[in-house]
């Protein structure tokens, strides 16, 4: 499933729900897709404590704790280039933790949240694995 930026479903049997900023989301299976505004990410990947973010040459790649770092985000919008089959997951205490691999279009953004997630004190790295890359955010932090 997934919403353009413009905000059209373009998936069948999907309910909209308003978030923060007007925004929509749709999720199926943990994983969802999100219309929001147009973003950026500083050049040093800071944005807050708990929220880091990476440009990439298509899309921006974000993470963000929550609930003292025990909820993580990891959310991709991709920006430009062909679509691709992608996974998106994080990086906590040497272990890495991957959702399901999807295909990802541009103009889309694509996110997965785990909840419950062990080691809330840990630095947290936003992983996106694509083509047999992983490409990553600088380390969050809420502790």
């Amino acid at each position: 499933m997934k919403i353009s930026a413009s905000g059209i479903a373009t998936a069948t049997a999907l309910t909209l729900i308003p978030i923060m900023g007007g925004a929509a989301t749709a999720s199926a299976e943990g994983a969802s897709t999100q219309a929001v505004q147009a973003e950026s990410c500083p050049r040093d990947g800071y944005v807050t404590p708990g929220h880091r973010c990476t440009t990439l040459s298509n899309g921006i790649l974000r993470i963000w704790l929550a609930d003292e770092g025990r909820t993580v985000e990891t959310k991709y919008h991709k920006t430009g280039g062909s679509t691709i089959t992608a996974k998106l997951g994080y990086l906590r205490s040497g272990s890495n933790t991957w959702g399901s691999s999807q295909s990802m279009s541009a103009g889309y953004y694509y996110s997965k949240t785990w909840t419950s997630v062990p080691n809330a004190c840990s630095p947290v790295n936003g992983l996106l694995y694509s083509g047999g890359t992983t490409y990553q955010t600088p380390a969050a932090d809420v502790c």
